[in-house]
């Protein structure tokens, strides 16, 4: 009986040790081919929830923010970032909003209710998407580049959209 259970317990850890690796390729290989435009929609969902529950992006998100922003480009908003504080400035870089930032729960929903992505262009392994929040974009603007690492789009660059499209 006991030898019995054994090689059933040992059969159990084989087949649980041999699908974690089948789980891992297969979450990965998702991400590849996703299209720019919805890896942008699935980060800012993921930001705003993550602000909205005042979970920081940079520490408890970390690993999520990876799956999404290029390492260049982290660099940068935590150097932005850094600049900002000692000038006694807080801001959001990947939001860069006026009004009603989504620092509650209570928020959440009005910005990712809305939330619209448009004028899509990609070119190689670039591309470009603006999104938008709020009704008819009155929370937030912004104008998302991305760049293809490993056929996986990511974050590049953010600019404020309000003044995309306008004449100089």
């Amino acid at each position: 009986m006991k030898l019995r259970n054994r090689i059933l317990f040992c059969a159990l850890i084989v087949a649980i040790l041999s699908a974690l690796p089948a789980t891992q390729c297969t979450t990965a290989s998702s991400v590849v081919g996703t299209p720019p435009n919805v890896v942008v929609e699935e980060f800012y969902k993921w930001y705003i929830h993550s602000v909205s529950h005042q979970i920081d992006p940079f520490k408890a998100g970390k690993t999520t923010l990876q799956k999404y922003v290029t390492p260049r480009f982290m660099r940068k908003v935590q150097r932005i970032a850094r600049e900002m504080a000692s000038g006694g400035y807080d801001g959001d870089y990947f939001l860069e909003a006026q009004r009603d930032y989504p620092d509650s729960p209570n928020l959440e929903d009005e910005w990712v209710k809305n939330m619209s992505t448009s004028k899509l262009t990609i070119k190689g392994p670039t591309a470009a998407v603006s999104i938008s929040f709020g009704e008819n974009g009155a929370l937030a603007k912004e104008r998302i580049n991305l760049l293809q690492e490993g056929g996986i789009w990511k974050i590049d660059d953010v600019k404020n959209g309000s003044s995309v499209g306008l004449v100089k």
